[in-house]
């Protein structure tokens, strides 16, 4: 990891705080970049290839700036670029800045909810289990699935006022406001509907986390609710809901983990997936199954299942060097007048550099 100093002046001349100033920040720069290979094997509609195997490359870039202030104030920002090593441009992923303290800390800008912050996912492996880079190989219809609730917005990324708590025994929570679902990425399109689906969004979210008698669990819940833009279209108010548990014993994890939303788009009524997964660490190995169960329901009626299997690895060859393997099988019903039906198979491995 490179670090770089800057004064203070050049950083953080905003700040409508007045606390005394640290004579530098710490500008910190990390990222990582993956190569892929691929194999698929799918029979749904539109999947006819001229070769069933192909490669991809994916990087991210982050910075990070740091400082503290003499009374102990701690204050500072992030900006992640994604997709650097697409031919597509590079976009700003996150942008954000926080203050903290005795008091907990207050985010503010382009950044996940709290909801996803204090998520508990069933634990994954390789390039992530059901959440993985199988779909990136796809041509068909490769399903759906809630990772989170936050992952069913328009723009998970909103920028947002936040604050969460400090952490009392294992306890952590907090709460978070976005005018809306993809507020502060287009300026003033996002006040009209047609900016933005989801309008006044609230995102709570909290975990605990314990030891006890050899057993290490994390549990964690959230709850986002967010009033619906396109009345006119029939779309009415959002709600989610989310709870996960993961419980470690030695080099053993299993989890699971559930998934409501409701008034997701103007014609799909609701969605939920159900996670299950377990990983196990011996030495420089990580080895892990998941399973994403999910089911959507249409106003219209009818409703489409999407069963995602994955077995995965990743082995730590050096500091920064992971070398990672993933097999996963999808079976994704047709959804009413859009994706046709698919099954598919894919392994994948590939290789990822992070520093």
């Amino acid at each position: 990891m490179k670090r770089i100093l800057l004064g203070s002046a050049a950083m953080m001349t905003t700040m409508a705080f007045a606390y005394p100033a640290l004579a530098q920040v710490e500008l910190s720069i990390s990222g990582s970049t993956d190569f892929q290979a691929g194999w698929v094997d799918e029979d749904g509609s539109g999947t006819d290839a001229e070769r069933d195997y192909d490669f991809r490359q994916e990087g991210v870039i982050q910075f990070n700036a740091d400082g503290v202030a003499d009374n102990g104030l701690e204050y500072g920002a992030e900006i992640e670029f994604d997709d650097v090593a697409s031919d597509e441009g590079v976009e700003v992923d996150e942008q954000w800045l926080y203050v903290s303290g005795g008091f907990g800390e207050i985010r503010l800008g382009d950044k996940d909810g709290a909801d996803a912050n204090f998520a508990v996912t069933a634990p994954l492996a390789g390039s992530g289990g059901f959440d993985g880079d199988y779909g990136e190989f796809m041509l068909g219809n490769a399903g759906s699935y809630l990772l989170d609730t936050n992952d069913a917005l328009d723009d998970s990324d909103a920028t947002r006022i936040q604050y969460y708590t400090p952490k009392l025994g294992g306890f952590q929570g907090g709460i978070s406001y976005a005018a809306a679902d993809a507020s502060g990425k287009d300026g003033a399109d996002d006040r009209t509907a047609d900016g933005s689906d989801i309008g006044n969004l609230i995102e709570l979210g909290a975990n605990y986390g314990v030891a006890l008698g050899g057993f290490d669990i994390v549990a964690g819940a959230g709850y986002v609710f967010g009033e619906g833009t396109n009345d006119l279209d029939g779309e009415g108010d959002h709600n989610g809901y989310q709870a996960g548990v993961n419980v470690g014993f030695g080099g053993f994890t299993v989890g699971a983990a559930y998934v409501l939303m409701d008034d997701l788009t103007s014609t799909l009524d609701e969605e939920q997936t159900i996670q299950v997964g377990a990983t196990y660490e011996l030495a420089a190995w990580t080895v892990g199954a998941t399973a994403a169960f999910d089911t959507r329901e249409w106003d219209a009626g009818g409703e489409a299942d999407t069963d995602i299997y994955t077995l995965n690895a990743d082995y730590k060859l050096a500091p920064g060097l992971t070398l990672y393997s993933d097999l996963s099988f999808v079976d994704a019903e047709a959804t009413p007048g859009a994706d046709n039906a698919n099954e598919a198979t894919v392994f994948l491995v590939g290789t990822s550099v992070a520093f």
